[in-house]
C-alpha cells in the first residue's frame, strides 16, 4: 500500500496574493519523496523575445556541428565586417530553427517526461518489478534528468543567478 505524504500548504493570504499558484507533484527520481514544483505565476507562451544564446544548447551533442555547418556555408560579402554580419545572421536563423527542432518547448518536454515516468511508476507499483518496466523506468528517469538539467541551465540563465 502506497500513500502520498508530500504536500504543499498555503493559507488564504498566500492564495489571495498568488491566485494563479499551481503545484505539480513530480515522480520520485533518487529519493523516496516526490519533488514538488510550485509555480507562482503563469507564463505567456506568445511573447516575442529578442534572440539570445542559450547555454543549455551546449549540452546537446549536435550543437557544435550545427554551428560549424552554418559558419562554413559560402557567403558573398564586399568587406570582412559584412561577411561576419551575414554569417551571424545566418547562424541566428540556424540556431532558432535547430532550437525548435531539438529542444522544442522545454516545459512541454518536461511535462512529457514526467507523464512517461509517472505512467511507468504506476505500472511498477501495480504489477511489481518486471524487468522490462524497470528498464523503461530507468530510461524515463534519464530522460527526465536530462530535461530537468537543461531546464535548470535555462532558468539560471534567464534569472541571471
Amino acid at each position: 500500500m502506497a500513500a502520498r505524504l508530500d504536500r504543499v500548504l498555503a493559507n488564504d493570504d498566500f492564495l489571495d496574493l498568488w491566485h494563479s499558484a499551481a503545484a505539480t507533484v513530480l515522480p520520485r527520481i533518487s529519493s523516496d519523496h516526490h519533488p514538488i514544483i510550485l509555480r507562482l505565476h503563469e507564463t505567456s507562451e506568445h511573447v516575442v523575445r529578442p534572440f539570445r544564446f542559450q547555454y543549455m544548447w551546449t549540452t546537446h551533442h549536435s550543437f557544435m556541428q550545427t554551428v560549424s555547418n552554418s559558419w562554413a556555408q559560402l557567403t558573398m560579402a564586399s568587406s570582412p565586417i559584412q561577411l561576419v554580419t551575414q554569417k551571424l545572421k545566418r547562424l541566428k536563423a540556424t540556431l532558432k530553427n535547430w532550437n525548435r527542432a531539438v529542444f522544442k518547448n522545454i516545459y512541454v518536454e518536461m511535462e512529457e517526461a514526467l507523464e512517461a515516468l509517472n505512467a511507468i511508476q504506476a505500472e511498477v507499483a501495480l504489477y511489481g518489478d518486471i524487468e522490462d518496466w524497470l528498464l523503461t523506468e530507468i530510461d524515463c528517469t534519464v530522460r527526465l534528468n536530462t530535461v530537468m538539467h537543461q531546464h535548470q541551465i535555462n532558468s539560471t540563465q534567464r534569472n541571471r543567478l
